[in-house]
């Protein structure tokens, strides 16, 4: 039998829905404030690390002629 890893991990529109709900949360404590804002510090730097990526594999304008 061979093993098969299952990726159940939301999607960045899923997750920032799921933040948004946790800081709609009348009873959120500090720390929750505090996760959540450390989620949405995570996924600045993974957009912008993507962003990075996908710039490198623009052509550049000298490329392009």
């Amino acid at each position: 039998m061979t093993k098969k890893t299952i990726n159940i991990a939301p999607n960045w529109k899923t997750t920032s829905e799921i933040v948004i709900m946790v800081l709609q949360n009348k009873k959120l404590d500090a720390a929750g404030f505090q996760n959540a804002f450390e989620m949405i510090r995570e996924m600045g730097t993974k957009l912008d690390y993507a962003n990075e990526e996908l710039q490198k594999l623009q052509p550049t304008n000298n490329e392009e002629q």
